[in-house]
């Protein structure tokens, strides 16, 4: 079976669903998109239909299946997990520099902050990725 992840369309037709969770019609879902024409779309939809990802209602089409576990859905957004790991890595170092600023930490903090910093770098560049693979 064919990954989503190998056509980029399909991808983007599999996103937009996911974010408008409600049945969506063929020729919305076109010109959101911007795809060139429906039968394109109707092309990619049956697809995704075949691999149980996305089934069509009276009303649309639907997702029928979430595969995204590396996201989290809140209100109509998709968000990497890694976004936590980021905030949590990126409020660490700020907590860091703060206190060696202050004179507070001993020499050994040093190594930490070096540690948090390159943590916290890896973390912010999986989450643009992550947020680059989802835009519309």
């Amino acid at each position: 079976m064919e990954s989503i992840n190998s056509n980029e369309t399909r991808k983007k037709i599999y996103y937009y669903l996911l974010k408008q969770g409600k049945p969506t019609g063929l020729k919305k879902i076109q010109r959101d998109l911007g795809i060139s024409s429906p039968s394109l779309v109707h092309y990619h939809l049956k697809r995704l239909e075949e691999q149980g990802l996305v089934k069509e209602t009276p009303e649309g089409y639907v997702i029928n299946k979430v595969i995204l576990s590396e996201f989290v859905k809140v209100a109509n957004h998709l968000i990497p997990i890694s976004a936590f790991w980021s905030s949590f890595f990126l409020t660490s170092l700020v907590l860091e520099i703060a206190l060696l600023l202050t004179g507070k930490i001993i020499d050994s903090a040093v190594f930490g902050s070096i540690i948090v910093g390159i943590s916290s770098a890896l973390s912010v560049k999986e989450l643009i990725k992550k947020y680059k693979e989802t835009k519309l």
